[in-house]
């Protein structure tokens, strides 16, 4: 019953069971989970570019740079998504940068699903067309996520651009038209959670599922104070007020609250690059050079990855902050690779480097 209980949960904040095969995928996590107390890889976050009309004084992919020769090719992300499904995954979500610049993201979305994935797109809806839109569902996307920071156009448009609160207002009445699931995502600040929390209250109101996230100290907002401990327990507030309100370490196999990065989810960048999340600018190998069972081996055997932290560790985790995130920080160019990392050594993590 409480396995049901969970997937109800999970249905109800947007991660829709959309075909057996992937109620399937998702049994088979649970089963893992909590009879032989193994991790199954649950969502694969997708940067199929960075390049972004906005400017976010926060964005956490900054220092993602194309300079790199080689990009995954559709064939690449074929491969990607057969390997992923067979590790369990049974969403993915395609992120950025603006993942409507990506020229190929039709392409995208039809592989994906497919292989039988819940396709998700999070948008900041600058290029936001009815017939883009249409589109997409053609390819098989079920569910589009506008990022927006508040209604109020005076704190909203001037981090994300002239008339973007009422864009967004127009771009979700779009997608609920054309019968694509929608909602909003929005970034807690310290000293500003009124802000998020009147997103969060609209779409409850409006039947509209929420995606919360809070504030990390990486990329262009690596000076940022993260949320303080009361506006932390704000948060756990929030979720037993709003349903419809998640976070992406709210649901896991394992039925209770824990980050998923690198056990449940990760991301893989445009250049191959394999990474926690995008809070998580660490690449435990490339999908190029080795195979991505080898690579989720790695991530599940690194300290950090294997605490069940009952939150988000790149937000909420000061070891994780001060010793992972801070010397990350220093780097011009993200990701920077485990090897390179002065916490990840042989010495102090021997399994990540393949010694038992």
């Amino acid at each position: 019953m409480e396995i049901i209980k969970e997937m109800k949960k999970y249905y109800a904040n947007i991660w829709v069971l959309a075909n057996p095969i992937i109620f399937y995928r998702m049994l088979k996590g649970f089963f893992r989970a909590l009879v032989l107390r193994k991790n199954t890889l649950r969502v694969i976050e997708l940067f199929p570019t960075f390049a972004c009309q906005a400017n976010c004084h926060f964005c956490s992919v900054d220092k993602y740079q194309a300079d790199k020769k080689a990009v995954l090719t559709i064939d690449d992300y074929d491969r990607l998504a057969r390997d992923g499904a067979k590790a369990g995954a049974a969403v993915v979500t395609i992120l950025g940068g603006e993942p409507l610049m990506y020229p190929h993201l039709d392409e995208l979305v039809a592989v994906f699903t497919k292989h039988h994935y819940y396709t998700h797109v999070v948008s900041n809806g600058l290029a936001v067309t009815t017939e883009r839109l249409a589109e997409l569902k053609k390819s098989g996307l079920k569910c589009i996520f506008f990022s927006i920071e508040s209604l109020d156009p005076k704190v909203n448009d001037p981090i994300r651009g002239e008339g973007h609160v009422e864009l967004t207002l127009r771009n979700l009445r779009w997608a609920q038209e054309i019968g694509l699931a929608t909602g909003l995502g929005t970034v807690m600040m310290p000293g500003a959670m009124e802000h998020a929390l009147g997103v969060i209250e609209y779409c409850e109101q409006n039947g509209l599922s929420a995606s919360g996230g809070q504030i990390a100290p990486v990329g262009k907002a690596e000076d940022f104070s993260t949320l303080s401990s009361s506006e932390f327990e704000d948060v756990r507030q929030y979720l037993k007020k709003y349903p419809k309100l998640t976070f992406d370490w709210v649901f896991s196999y394992y039925l209770k609250q824990r980050c998923p990065a690198g056990k449940e989810k990760i991301g893989v960048t445009c250049f191959g690059d394999v990474v926690g999340c995008s809070y998580n600018p660490v690449s435990f190998g490339n999908y190029f050079e080795e195979p991505l069972g080898a690579i989720l081996e790695r991530m599940r055997s690194f300290s950090q990855f294997k605490k069940d932290f009952p939150g988000c560790l790149s937000s909420e985790d000061p070891e994780y902050i001060g010793n992972y995130l801070g010397p990350v920080c220093e780097a011009t160019k993200h990701p920077v690779s485990y090897k390179d990392h002065p916490a990840i050594t042989p010495e102090n993590e021997p399994e990540v480097f393949g010694r038992r």
